[in-house]
């Protein structure tokens, strides 16, 4: 069951074989508990344009391999209109990968604010190009 607030990114590499050096930071992630990956899909956008979108059990074994350890829980949610917003997004001859995920860390957090007799009114990710921008503009003043 999904009640936690999810999150989704989408990081693009100008190698159309991306490394997969990313990989070991994700698992940390699920390991320490702190996300559960509701889903991941890998991209690749060709020179012409077109678009390949693979999920995990279709990697090739070795790269599968690396996602094993957080690709039992991974439920497939992202529609075909959210790839193709995605790879909207891509240059040609790029790749990417699309990662939805549950923010586990939030779980104790609420149960205190509930506890405390609180209520969430609002939750914003704030992205730091805003923070770049605010700080240039209090310094020019």
């Amino acid at each position: 069951m999904l009640d936690l607030p999810l999150e989704y990114a989408l990081i693009k590499f100008e190698d159309p074989r991306p490394s997969g050096k990313i990989v070991p930071e994700l698992l940390d992630l699920a390991e320490r508990g702190i996300v559960r990956f509701v889903d991941i899909v890998c991209m690749q956008k060709e020179a012409d344009g077109s678009t390949r979108t693979v999920e995990l059990n279709e990697l090739d074994p070795e790269a599968y391999a690396m996602f094993v350890p957080i690709g039992e829980h991974i439920s497939g949610l992202f529609t075909s209109g959210d790839l193709e917003r995605a790879a909207s997004r891509l240059p040609e001859n790029s790749a990417a990968m699309l990662i939805l995920w549950e923010n586990l860390w939030v779980a104790g957090l609420r149960k205190a604010v509930v506890d405390a007799g609180g209520e969430l009114v609002e939750r914003v990710q704030i992205a730091p190009e805003v923070l770049e921008a605010f700080e240039q503009g209090l310094a020019e003043e």
